[in-house]
């Protein structure tokens, strides 16, 4: 599973996303999601610049993820994050805990380079 990179203040802070929470936003539909309502492109494995706006619904949209992933009674996540040549998915189980904390991570990183109004690039 491929890890993702997101960076701020041109490089000096970065927060490495682990490969199961990088998949995780992708496979269910996290960024996808997040693109149809705000005019985004954000696609795995792309760089992307992110202004403090757009930053702040992310934030905001994370918080969302939280509360749903809080809300399941799971103790492991499981979901499919690619398929074969031959249509075979491919799966991985992360547990809550841990998914749940990278998420957490994620948006307080978001958050404190807003406030302190850095620049944001992502290497999704």
């Amino acid at each position: 599973m491929q890890e993702s990179l997101v960076s701020v203040n041109n490089g000096t802070n970065q927060l490495r996303l682990s490969g199961g929470l990088s998949e995780w936003l992708f496979s269910s539909k996290f960024w996808s999601n997040f693109n149809a309502q705000h005019g985004t492109m954000f696609d795995q494995f792309e760089e992307d610049e992110v202004n403090a706006s757009t930053a702040k619904a992310i934030i905001e949209a994370l918080n969302k993820g939280v509360r749903s992933l809080e809300e399941q009674d799971k103790n492991n996540i499981e979901f499919v994050y690619r398929w074969t040549p031959d249509h075979k998915p491919l799966t991985t189980s992360i547990p809550k805990k841990l998914l749940l904390s990278e998420l957490i991570a994620f948006r307080e990183f978001l958050a404190d380079a807003v406030a302190r109004d850095y620049d944001i690039t992502s290497f999704l």
